[in-house]
C-alpha cells in the first residue's frame, strides 16, 4: 500500500528547534522506515541544497531509497551525477523523530528557510515540504498561477497524465 504526504498545518517552532510533526505524517514515516532496529523512532532525509527553493523537502527513507536506487542506476562518467550525489546526500541530513513526534530542525535549516517560531508542514505526495508561513505564497504554492492560465471550464483533472493522453 503506498503511502502519501496529504494536507498542510501549521506548527509552532520551540526555541531549541524542536517541532512537532503532524500526526499523519508521522504514521507515513513510520510505515515508511520499516528497516529501522526495533524499538527506535523513525527517520525522515531532510534535503536543503537549492537556494532557488525557500523550503526544506522531506523523504520518507522508502522514498529516499527510490532516489538512491536511481542514482545508483546512473553511469559512473555521467556529469550530473556529481551535482545529484551532492544534492540527495551531501546538502541533506537524516533526522530521527523524537519519542514526543518532534523533529529537531537545527539553526542551520531554520535560517535556511527563515523559520522563526513556526513552520508549515505541506504534503506534496511522496514527499513534504517545511517552511516559513511568511514564504512566498507563489513559491510554496503553484496552484494559484497554475489555475490562473487554465482556460475557465477545464478541469485540474484533464491535466493528469492519463488524462492528457486522452485528449492528445
Amino acid at each position: 500500500m503506498k503511502q502519501r504526504f496529504i494536507s498542510t498545518s501549521t506548527h509552532k517552532v520551540d526555541a531549541k528547534g524542536r517541532v512537532s510533526i503532524p500526526a499523519e505524517f508521522r504514521r507515513v514515516l513510520d510505515r515508511a522506515d520499516p528497516d529501522r532496529e526495533p524499538g527506535t523512532n523513525p527517520r525522515v532525509h531532510v534535503l536543503y541544497g537549492d537556494p532557488r527553493e525557500p523550503w526544506l523537502t522531506c523523504h520518507s527513507m522508502a522514498s529516499f531509497d527510490e532516489i538512491a536506487d536511481l542514482l545508483d542506476e546512473m553511469e559512473e562518467n555521467d556529469p550530473l551525477l556529481p551535482a545529484l550525489n551532492a544534492y540527495y546526500f551531501r546538502h541533506a541530513d537524516t533526522l530521527t523523530i523524537d519519542d514526543s513526534g518532534r523533529l529537531i530542525l537545527t539553526r542551520a535549516l531554520r535560517d535556511r528557510v527563515a523559520v522563526d517560531g513556526e513552520a508549515v508542514f505541506a504534503g506534496m505526495g511522496k514527499t513534504f515540504r517545511i517552511h516559513s508561513p511568511d514564504a512566498p505564497q507563489e513559491s510554496v504554492d503553484p496552484l494559484a498561477a497554475l489555475l490562473g492560465t487554465l482556460p475557465e471550464g477545464t478541469s485540474i483533472a484533464s491535466l493528469l497524465p492519463r488524462k492528457r493522453r486522452l485528449v492528445d
